[in-house]
């Protein structure tokens, strides 16, 4: 019975640390890029306001023209469909993608899921890549 209660209390304490952001994993991982595999994101940025804005490094091998980013942040999903294009080995400039209308608070922590739809200038075919971009709100 007393190790019953004392399960229930470090439930509890547990809980409450989660509630308060303490194990937040966005406060120890920093910015991170993960599983782009041909167009690489170099620099992004989500601002207290909401915008998103990247830039795009082209692995791919040849020319390319993306074509449509999508970015989603949690229910939010922004688009970005304006053709850039980007030369082999060279990135792009820095992209506003879109802004999130309900961004975490300012220093808070965000994962942001990414689709990039790009065209291969050399073949015409389509491609996407995906990944997710995480860091802290500036």
């Amino acid at each position: 019975m007393t190790y019953g209660w004392a399960l229930l209390l470090i439930v509890l304490v547990v809980g409450a640390l989660f509630a308060l952001g303490i194990f937040d994993i966005g406060m120890f991982t920093g910015s991170r890029a993960a599983g782009f595999t041909k167009v690489g994101v170099t620099g992004w940025n989500v601002a207290g306001s909401g915008a998103l804005t990247a830039k795009f490094r082209n692995q791919v091998g040849s020319d390319i023209n993306i074509t449509n980013v999508n970015a989603t942040l949690g229910t939010q999903t922004v688009s970005f469909s304006t053709v850039t294009a980007v030369s082999n080995g060279q990135s792009s400039g820095t992209l506003t993608l879109g802004t999130f209308t309900t961004p975490p608070s300012s220093g808070g922590s965000y994962s942001v899921s990414v689709k990039i739809t790009y065209t291969d200038t050399a073949t015409g075919f389509s491609y996407t890549d995906a990944g997710t971009l995480t860091g802290k709100v500036s």
